[in-house]
């Protein structure tokens, strides 16, 4: 079950952030502040288990979080913004 909870909130977590930073850049206030809150939310979720992990030796959980986070970059550049 954590490493499940640890996929998901790394992935929103990375996702959320990258399309954060590109509706920043186009000074898309409403959509900066929504995605920031999801940001904080599923950050303080995955830094807890991640760093758990690592706290742990669990190389196993630790490796699940980065790879999660690179995969959620990748996706939110699946997302056009106008």
């Amino acid at each position: 079950m954590e490493l499940t909870i640890l996929i998901i909130s790394q992935l929103v977590f990375s996702f959320f952030r990258t399309l954060n930073v590109r509706y920043t850049s186009k000074d898309m206030v409403l959509m900066s502040i929504i995605t920031g809150l999801v940001i904080k939310t599923s950050w303080l979720i995955s830094s807890f288990i991640g760093i758990n992990a690592i706290i742990n030796t669990d190389y196993t959980l630790a490796f699940f979080y980065v790879v999660s986070g690179v995969t959620g970059d990748y996706l939110s550049f699946k997302i056009k913004i106008k």
